[in-house]
């Protein structure tokens, strides 16, 4: 971070100050009229803040790449803190180039230097990807320069591809090898071109922790990330993000202990055109059908270059030989956890390499099936959890009782006996495999209406979720409260999704069980009753705009069971037919007739004005009447100000708003508020509070609400 100086020696803008730096560069100390030691801190401590944009970088790099009257000291600190706010100009990296090298000119050596580490660090944020390839002979020319020599080899090794290696560029390496010895940051260099040409550049060459490029200052590295997030003008940052199109590099500690091999094209000839020589997305789609397998096709695991490679050249061949590396692998750790011993350290890096390349092509390999059918019965249900579920997520869309005996069965007993912890980590996946086989439904075709659940797919998709109501009721009745609210909210989150899935022809709309929808609507959560709502709000407005007429699609006993939780919900909510059977109307939340008449009998008696109509009401629900007293405060602050009533006189109200409370209000002095007025007051001020649940399903379904 740049020093503090003196406020009162700093310029009073940026521009301001970058026009006082230009001058001082062209001034003798002694002559200035301004101490530069101010300036300096004022424009480093602007882009540590908010970073320099594309002019400013430009002129700081101009100044710093020519002889000035600077001091070395503010030039190093200048080119400490250029941060950028945005892309790198391909301006600035030729101004930077030409400034390297010997001559009367050119900046100090170690300005050099410190100039050459820093086109390193903003390599994968500068704005034209071949503009360092471009000047690649430059660059390579100044080898011999002792003081920059380590600094331009690492630059070398990340811009370095086939097109790069030439002939004589081998035979100057060699002879520059030989000459300086194992210098480590040339060693590193020559082993980028071996992998190049394996046949031409004989002999291992040594490498040790010092051969690899250096990683930027950890501190440098997180200004510049939040400066480019905080700034939202480019996506890119210097968080090791990779543009999908060139060869994936994981770095010499990574690679040590990787199973998983980088990419590598072997026995390559000059002519060869090989993934390592990719650096661009036109340069693969021009040389697509010219490209020759890597070496080891297992990389296709974490090399995002290779996954489309394959995705695009399908090859029997290439498969053949994953699946072998595969199988064999797998073969050994399945055998190794059913006897009853760890599995290798390794096992993760593959099974999350496999639902890396999974999540990228929605294929889950034939042979990841296997050795997931035998794995799940001896998996201790904690190592790797989230891959293992991840991967079970793509399971292609069959009969569910198919994939229950092979598949969920299995998974869900190895979670309840061995890590009950993770139900909520179920129902998510729960959630992920839905959407698959969502994803995978083939429609009816056009024409006559067909009914619902009528083709296997929609079977297969309407067991699932029949399946994962029955377990969510299981799970909320058996587990105690302290694990309830994870799942709570994984359960809910599901049918978020399903209820604003449904396709005409192919998704049909699945319904919850009364029973979860219930238990859920009864919540001592206000959030959870809200997202209740919200759901049925969402199958309401999935029947309205679903083709007519509904019974051509969905059987009466669906429709009826659908008609009857809307209507327990908002005779609950709304109306004061809480708990109210009817023959084809209500059920009553299941509440028996004679129960309801206890209850009424019992709030009765605490208060005449009380009972079950109002219990379950909006202002007078135990999970919601916080809400609804704030809000109904919120209304009469209004009509006091609106109205100009003085509030030492008026007639404030004291209780649960009911329609009888209103208007006794008016009649006693207090504010003149309509109990339509107020019910739609509380549901948009609950809506503005996170709880849209309860506005969304009366809006859906009453029609004239809304307006």
């Amino acid at each position: 971070m740049p020093s503090v100086a003196d406020n009162s020696e700093r310029p009073a803008s940026l521009r301001d100050a970058v026009a006082a730096l230009e001058k001082a560069s062209t001034t003798p100390a002694k002559q200035r009229a301004v101490k530069v030691t101010g300036v300096v801190d004022a424009i480093c401590q602007h882009a540590y803040d908010h970073g320099l944009d594309e002019d400013t970088l430009q002129t700081l790099v101009q100044i710093i790449t020519r002889k000035t009257d600077l001091d070395q000291t503010s030039v190093t600190t200048l080119t400490k803190n250029l941060y950028p706010a945005q892309y790198v100009s391909e301006d600035v990296v030729v101004t930077i180039v030409g400034a390297l090298g010997q001559g009367r000119g050119k900046p100090s050596l170690g300005t050099q230097n410190a100039l050459v580490k820093w086109l390193t660090t903003v390599y994968d944020i500068i704005g034209d990807p071949g503009a360092l390839s471009r000047l690649y002979g430059v660059l390579f020319g100044m080898l011999d320069m002792i003081s920059i020599r380590t600094s331009l080899c690492h630059l070398l090794s990340l811009i370095t591809r086939r097109k790069h290696v030439k002939p004589f560029r081998i035979q100057q390496l060699l002879e520059l090898s030989r000459g300086l010895g194992n210098e480590p940051a040339l060693q590193n260099l020559l082993r980028i071109y071996k992998d190049y040409y394996p046949d031409i550049i004989l002999g291992s060459t040594a490498t040790s922790k010092n051969s690899y490029p250096g990683r930027p200052d950890p501190e440098w590295r997180a200004r510049i990330v939040a400066v480019q997030e905080a700034g939202a003008r480019t996506n890119e940052s210097l968080s090791e993000k990779h543009n999908g199109f060139r060869v994936l590099r994981k770095g010499p500690k990574r690679s040590k202990t990787s199973v998983i091999p980088e990419v590598h094209t072997f026995h390559a000839v000059e002519t060869s055109v090989t993934l390592e020589g990719i650096d661009t997305a036109d340069d693969f789609v021009e040389k697509l059908d010219r490209i020759e397998f890597p070496g080891q096709l297992i990389s296709f695991l974490t090399d995002p270059l290779l996954q489309k490679y394959l995705l695009l050249i399908p090859s029997e061949m290439a498969s053949h030989r994953i699946d072998l590396w595969l199988s064999t692998y797998l073969e050994e750790e399945y055998e190794a956890a059913r006897s009853g011993m760890a599995t290798s350290e390794h096992l993760t890096e593959i099974l999350e390499g496999l639902y890396k390349q999974t999540r990228y092509t929605k294929i889950l390999l034939n042979i990841a099936l296997v050795f997931l059918k035998e794995y799940l019965v001896v998996w201790d249900g904690i190592k790797d959890i989230d891959a293992i579920i991840g991967l079970l997520s793509y399971i292609p869309l069959q009969p569910f009782q198919d994939v229950y005996a092979t598949y969920l069965g299995p998974l869900e007993r190895t979670l309840a006996e061995r890590n009950p912890n993770s139900f909520g980590k179920l129902l998510s996946f729960y959630t992920d495999l839905m959407c698959h086989w969502m994803a995978e439904a083939t429609p009816h075709p056009p024409g006559k209406p067909t009914p619902a659940f009528s083709s296997p797919h929609q079977r297969a998709l309407a067991a699932l979720v029949a399946h994962i109501s029955e377990v969510s009721t299981s799970l909320l009745l058996s587990l105690p409260l302290t694990l309830n609210a994870p799942l709570v909210s994984s359960i809910l989150s599901f049918y978020e999704v399903l209820s604003s899935s449904s396709k005409p022809r192919t998704v049909p709309i699945l319904l919850p069980s009364l029973y979860l929808a219930y238990l859920m609507t009864h919540s001592h959560s206000v959030a959870t009753i809200s997202r209740t709502c919200g759901i049925y709000g969402n199958y309401k407005k999935a029947f309205d705009s679903h083709p007519k007429p509904i019974g051509d699609y969905y059987s009466k006993d669906i429709t009826n069971a659908f008609n009857m939780g809307l209507r327990d919900i908002f005779n609950s909510l709304w109306t004061f037919k809480a708990l109210v059977t009817a023959d084809e109307k209500s059920y009553g939340f299941f509440c028996q007739p004679s129960l309801r008449d206890s209850l009424n009998e019992y709030l009765s008696d605490i208060d005449h004005h009380y009972g079950v109509a109002l219990a379950f009401g909006l202002s007078y629900n135990p999970s919601i009447s916080s809400l609804a007293a704030a809000a109904w405060r919120s209304l009469e602050e209004g009509e006091i100000v609106k109205n100009n009533y003085d509030r030492n006189l008026v007639n404030w109200h004291k209780g649960p708003v009911s329609e009888r409370t209103l208007k006794a209000l008016n009649k006693s002095g207090g504010v003149e508020v309509g109990w339509d007025q107020y019910r739609l007051h509380l549901l948009e001020w609950m809506a503005d509070k996170g709880c849209n649940g309860f506005r969304d399903f009366m809006f859906a379904t009453v029609k004239n609400l809304k307006g």
